[in-house]
């Protein structure tokens, strides 16, 4: 994430002796271009938190903020839990993003200082 924008990287596909690692890798950069055009259709900021403690788990909020619309996930569970002005489709393509970068994410959550924040430092 830099500025705000959520960076997508894209792998290259190769073929290996039994042609599976083709279809596999196919369908991955599929998934990724997916959710590069939610991304590119119109600007969306993404917000994480700093790591939560409830209930004895551990989890960290992703927010996806576009225009007016907005949805509000968790990780490590990789589910959306509330959203407006997001389709279904968008939505699902969301929760693959968070279900797939789910580490990275969880990474930036323990990097995050509230107190910090919230002084403006």
């Amino acid at each position: 994430m830099e500025d705000g924008k959520v960076i997508v990287k894209r792998d290259s596909v190769t073929e290996s002796e039994d042609g599976k690692g083709v279809v596999k890798k196919a369908q991955m950069l599929q998934k990724r271009e997916e959710y590069s055009e939610i991304i590119q259709a119109e600007e969306m900021r993404m917000i994480v938190s700093t790591m939560l403690h409830k209930d004895g788990k551990n989890f960290a909020r992703v927010s996806f903020i576009r225009g007016k619309g907005w949805a509000e996930g968790v990780v490590p569970d990789g589910v959306i839990e509330k959203s407006e002005g997001f389709a279904e489709e968008e939505i699902r393509r969301l929760e693959d993003y968070l279900a797939r970068e789910k580490d990275m994410l969880i990474s930036q959550a323990k990097e995050v200082n509230p107190l910090r924040n919230m002084l403006g430092m």
